[in-house]
This record gives structure tokens, C-alpha cells and sequence, in this order.
């Protein structure tokens, strides 16, 4: 994933769907079907919280969570949780609006229908 140095926000604020991100292409142990890239930009920190925009092109990857607050902005994909680790199996649909909270250690694939973009919350490292 690629991670871009955060942008100055104008007057507090930052047009979401206008950043320009830089893809890099999904790791072929997480590509699944298509050529999947994603790309990240953090914008800033919180309360200990990371903020920032992610992005993946349509296509198939497979990914381990971490704990993630995310609203979908644009896009739209589907989501399958993993029976694994203790997680119920499910089938998320993910678009504009969707809030969706991801635990860490799911096992997940994402099937993107259409380019999707999405702000998120992480614990901050």
C-alpha cells in the first residue's frame, strides 16, 4: 500500500474525492483475480487516532484487518469475512455511506465491483 505524506488542510478541511493518491499494485500472495492496487493517504491524528483516505482499483485481493473504522465515499464492493480467528463468517456490501467497522485480525477478501475510496480510523502506531 502506497502511504503519501500528508497534505496541508486547507482552512481545516480536504476535498476526500479530489486527493490525488498513487496506486501500487496488491502483493501477488493478496491478488486474487484482476490486477488489484491500492493506495493510502494519511491526512492526520486525533485523540491517538489516525485519519487518513484509502483506495483500491476494481478487482479481487484477499487482507488481514486491523481494528478500522471506515465510511465508504465513492465505489462500491463486497466484502467477505473469513471464518477464521474466532470471526463469524459475513458478507459485507460496501457503498457510498456505508460505516463499517473492521476488527483486527479478520480475514478478508474484497471483490470491488467499481474503484472504491474510503476515509478511515486506525489506532495510531
Amino acid at each position: 500500500m502506497s502511504q503519501q505524506t500528508t497534505p496541508v488542510l486547507k482552512d481545516r478541511t480536504v476535498d476526500a474525492l479530489s486527493v490525488g493518491m498513487e496506486h501500487e499494485p496488491v502483493p501477488a500472495e493478496q491478488s486474487v483475480e484482476g490486477n488489484p492496487s491500492t493506495a493510502a493517504q494519511e491526512l492526520g491524528e486525533i485523540f491517538g487516532v489516525e485519519f487518513g483516505l484509502w483506495e483500491m482499483s476494481a478487482g479481487t485481493m484477499t487482507d488481514v484487518e486491523a481494528e478500522e473504522l471506515f465510511v465508504v465515499l465513492s465505489g462500491s464492493a463486497t466484502v467477505q469475512i473469513h471464518a477464521e480467528n474466532g470471526f463469524a463468517a459475513a458478507e459485507l456490501h460496501l457503498v457510498p455511506g456505508t460505516v463499517c467497522h473492521l476488527s483486527e485480525g479478520m480475514h478478508t477478501s474484497w471483490t470491488l465491483h467499481e474503484p472504491l475510496r474510503k476515509m478511515y480510523l486506525v489506532a495510531a502506531e
